[in-house]
């Protein structure tokens, strides 16, 4: 239990309880043990957050010290908190980006709370496109809605993954070879349609079939990694469809990838972070809302809820 008088308080802006898997997700793992820690927890939703001349505000739900449940709404200002947890899913669509955009400006006017991870940080590092700061540290990678562009890329790798940039869990990233060139552009165009942005176009590592790593980066350090390995005949490594997580450690290689991003994590005020790792390249590096860190305690025993709220309370004293 933490020994301060007054106690600490942290809000999680989330997606609702009842979309959670209660069991292996990272927000309610962050949730429990901030109440272990004696924190007094709140939650709310984006679509609560207000601003009013130089700060934000939101509806809030207590939760209650027994359990998962929540109480009656209360209006709070988000300067009375000491932590502000952005945790919703994407899509990061304008909805999002506004959301940030209200956090930021309440931030420019107020010293509470401390945001995990900062609006700024993660408004203008979208998890897609912040790889491309260190490209030398990923696969053969573009983005672009120009088919011409993509079919050179085709033509020069053979097998690409081409995926959307603002969505979340696999969805709108497919695989195409040029064995079919035909459905490969019409794959393109069709992503390119659905979502209406361009698109990333990436080569794709075989080495996928071994495994797609998560590392969660805490104040900017590797603090605990899981393999996750794609289900047979799928390239697609995310556990909610079907891929299997298994303990391991990082290589040299992936261990300096950490070190070269760290500086701009710390500098983006981006404390917590999930970066992908196949075949010693970087991928993603995830800034809403990083997930895997109940997988990482099962298979390793590593409490990365603990490690975090550590160093958060540090940050306080």
């Amino acid at each position: 239990m933490i020994k301060n008088k007054k106690r600490k308080s942290a809000i999680f802006q989330m997606d609702p309880f009842n979309k959670l898997n209660l069991d292996s997700d990272t927000s309610i793992s962050l949730i429990k043990e901030a109440k272990s820690q004696g924190i007094d927890v709140w939650i709310s939703y984006p679509s609560e957050l207000s601003y009013e001349m130089n700060k934000a505000f939101t509806i809030a739900y207590r939760v209650s010290r027994e359990g998962l449940r929540v109480c009656s709404p209360q209006r709070k200002d988000l300067d009375k908190f000491d932590f502000f947890f952005i945790r919703q899913d994407p899509p990061f669509d304008m909805s999002y980006l506004t959301n940030c955009y209200l956090l930021e400006l309440h931030k420019s006017f107020n010293k509470k709370p401390f945001f995990v991870n900062d609006p700024s940080g993660i408004k203008n590092f979208t998890e897609k496109i912040f790889p491309l700061y260190f490209y030398k540290l990923m696969p053969k990678s573009c983005i672009t809605e120009d088919k011409e562009i993509f079919l050179k890329m085709l033509h020069k790798y053979k097998r690409l993954v081409v995926k959307t940039l603002y969505n979340k869990g696999g969805e709108g990233v497919v695989k195409v070879s040029d064995e079919n060139k035909k459905k490969a552009i019409n794959e393109f165009l069709e992503i390119k349609k659905k979502y209406s942005v361009p698109v990333v176009v990436q080569e794709f590592l075989d080495g996928v079939i071994y495994g797609d790593k998560r590392v969660i980066l805490i104040d900017g350090k590797p603090e605990g990694v899981i393999n996750r390995i794609p289900k047979k005949g799928e390239f697609k490594a995310n556990l909610h469809l079907g891929g299997q997580a298994k303990q391991t450690t990082l290589t040299k290689r992936e261990k300096e990838i950490c070190m070269e991003i760290k500086k701009t994590l710390k500098k983006e005020k981006l404390f917590f972070v999930g970066i992908d790792l196949i075949n010693e390249k970087l991928t993603e590096i995830n800034v809403t809302s990083p997930t895997g860190i109940v997988q990482i305690l099962n298979l390793s025993g590593i409490d990365l809820a603990k490690k975090l709220w550590q160093k958060l309370l540090k940050k306080m004293t």
